[in-house]
């Protein structure tokens, strides 16, 4: 449906009023047989998740795709057109499709979903706007999405309905999804990086152990700190009592400060020269907890402590994070 120029707000007022509308009618799907049938079907597969679609609903289904992977569920997107030349060879006997298109009429959908459904042994999940459509009646499970509006100013780009497209796929993952099965250290293997890596990772698993970390005795002598210190690389040293807990920490800073001071380094030992109370982390603290920590005290490296001993654990430096980004 065409808009009358009622100008740019009104037009996104307009626009998010039909999104929300077709959002809203997707309530009265959650509990009907498509549903139960679809989940039921994505349970019980033997093979992988392959989505198709073309144009905007290829976009739409690009991101269905990831939603489903970052959750573990093995998914791939195949491209109705390319499908036609040779990407066939990406579906299995065994596979589900979830094939988009809001017509229902897209003819390389159709195609394609027709050919791997004669030719192969898998199973299809439509999401259409029509229950009659060609896709619809080729499916297995055709699951109709209530899009009265796109809400396009000119009444021809898909809006609600690509909106109201994603938001099954989401329903989907999330139908698959358990806490029980799938919880936040898989989500964490599977976001190395960024982030979301970063907020699922923990100190743990990106700190130096004990036997890499550079420590020194409280009497140490200060010439064998700034020896450890610079094989160490990292311009830092932890300085622990004779229980073995952290007392101190020496910075290069910390030695060129002492040296102004004193003038030499002489006899003197770590506990002279170090500075007390060190900021400490915890291993199980996230490895973004851990930067924001370093960010806000204007360090870049922190000593990890057992909560009950006090005694380090590790050591985690700004780079070792950084370097997952």
């Amino acid at each position: 449906m065409i808009m009358k120029d009622i100008g740019a707000e009104g037009r996104m007022r307009k626009t998010l009023a039909q999104e929300i509308i077709a959002l809203g009618n997707l309530k009265k799907n959650i509990r009907s047989t498509a549903f139960n049938s679809a989940i039921k079907l994505l349970k019980n597969r033997t093979g992988k998740i392959v989505v198709l679609g073309v144009g905007k609903s290829g976009i739409i289904g690009l991101k269905i795709v990831a939603t489903f992977t970052s959750l573990g569920h093995t998914a791939v997107f195949l491209h109705p057109v390319e499908a036609l030349h040779g990407d066939t060879g990406i579906v299995t006997d065994g596979d589900i499709l979830i094939a988009l298109s809001f017509s229902g009429e897209s003819a390389e959908v159709v195609k394609i979903v027709r050919y791997l459904r004669i030719n192969f042994s898998v199973s299809c999940i439509s999401i259409t706007g029509d229950e009659k459509s060609s896709l619809a009646l080729l499916s297995d499970v055709p699951i109709t999405i209530d899009v009265p509006d796109e809400g396009c100013p000119i009444g021809l780009a898909p809006m609600a309905s690509a909106v109201a497209t994603l938001a099954v796929g989401d329903l989907l993952a999330s139908a698959l999804t358990s806490p029980a099965e799938f919880d936040k250290r898989h989500f964490a293997k599977l976001h190395p990086g960024g982030s979301l890596g970063l907020d699922s990772r923990t100190v743990r698993e990106m700190m130096k152990e004990r036997n890499a970390m550079p420590l020194v005795k409280y009497d140490a002598p200060l010439q064998h700190v700034l020896t450890v210190m610079t094989e160490d690389g990292q311009g830092v040293a932890g300085v622990c009592s004779t229980k073995g807990t952290l007392v101190g920490i020496i910075t290069d800073g910390d030695v060129r400060r002492f040296i102004l001071k004193h003038h030499s380094i002489g006899t003197k030992k770590a506990k002279e020269a170090m500075t007390k109370n060190p900021k400490t982390i915890r291993a199980n603290e996230t490895a973004k907890d851990a930067l924001l920590f370093m960010e806000q005290y204007r360090i870049t490296s922190v000593f990890v402590i057992d909560d009950a001993s006090k005694k380090p654990v590790g050591m985690i430096h700004m780079h070792d994070i950084l370097g997952f980004i």
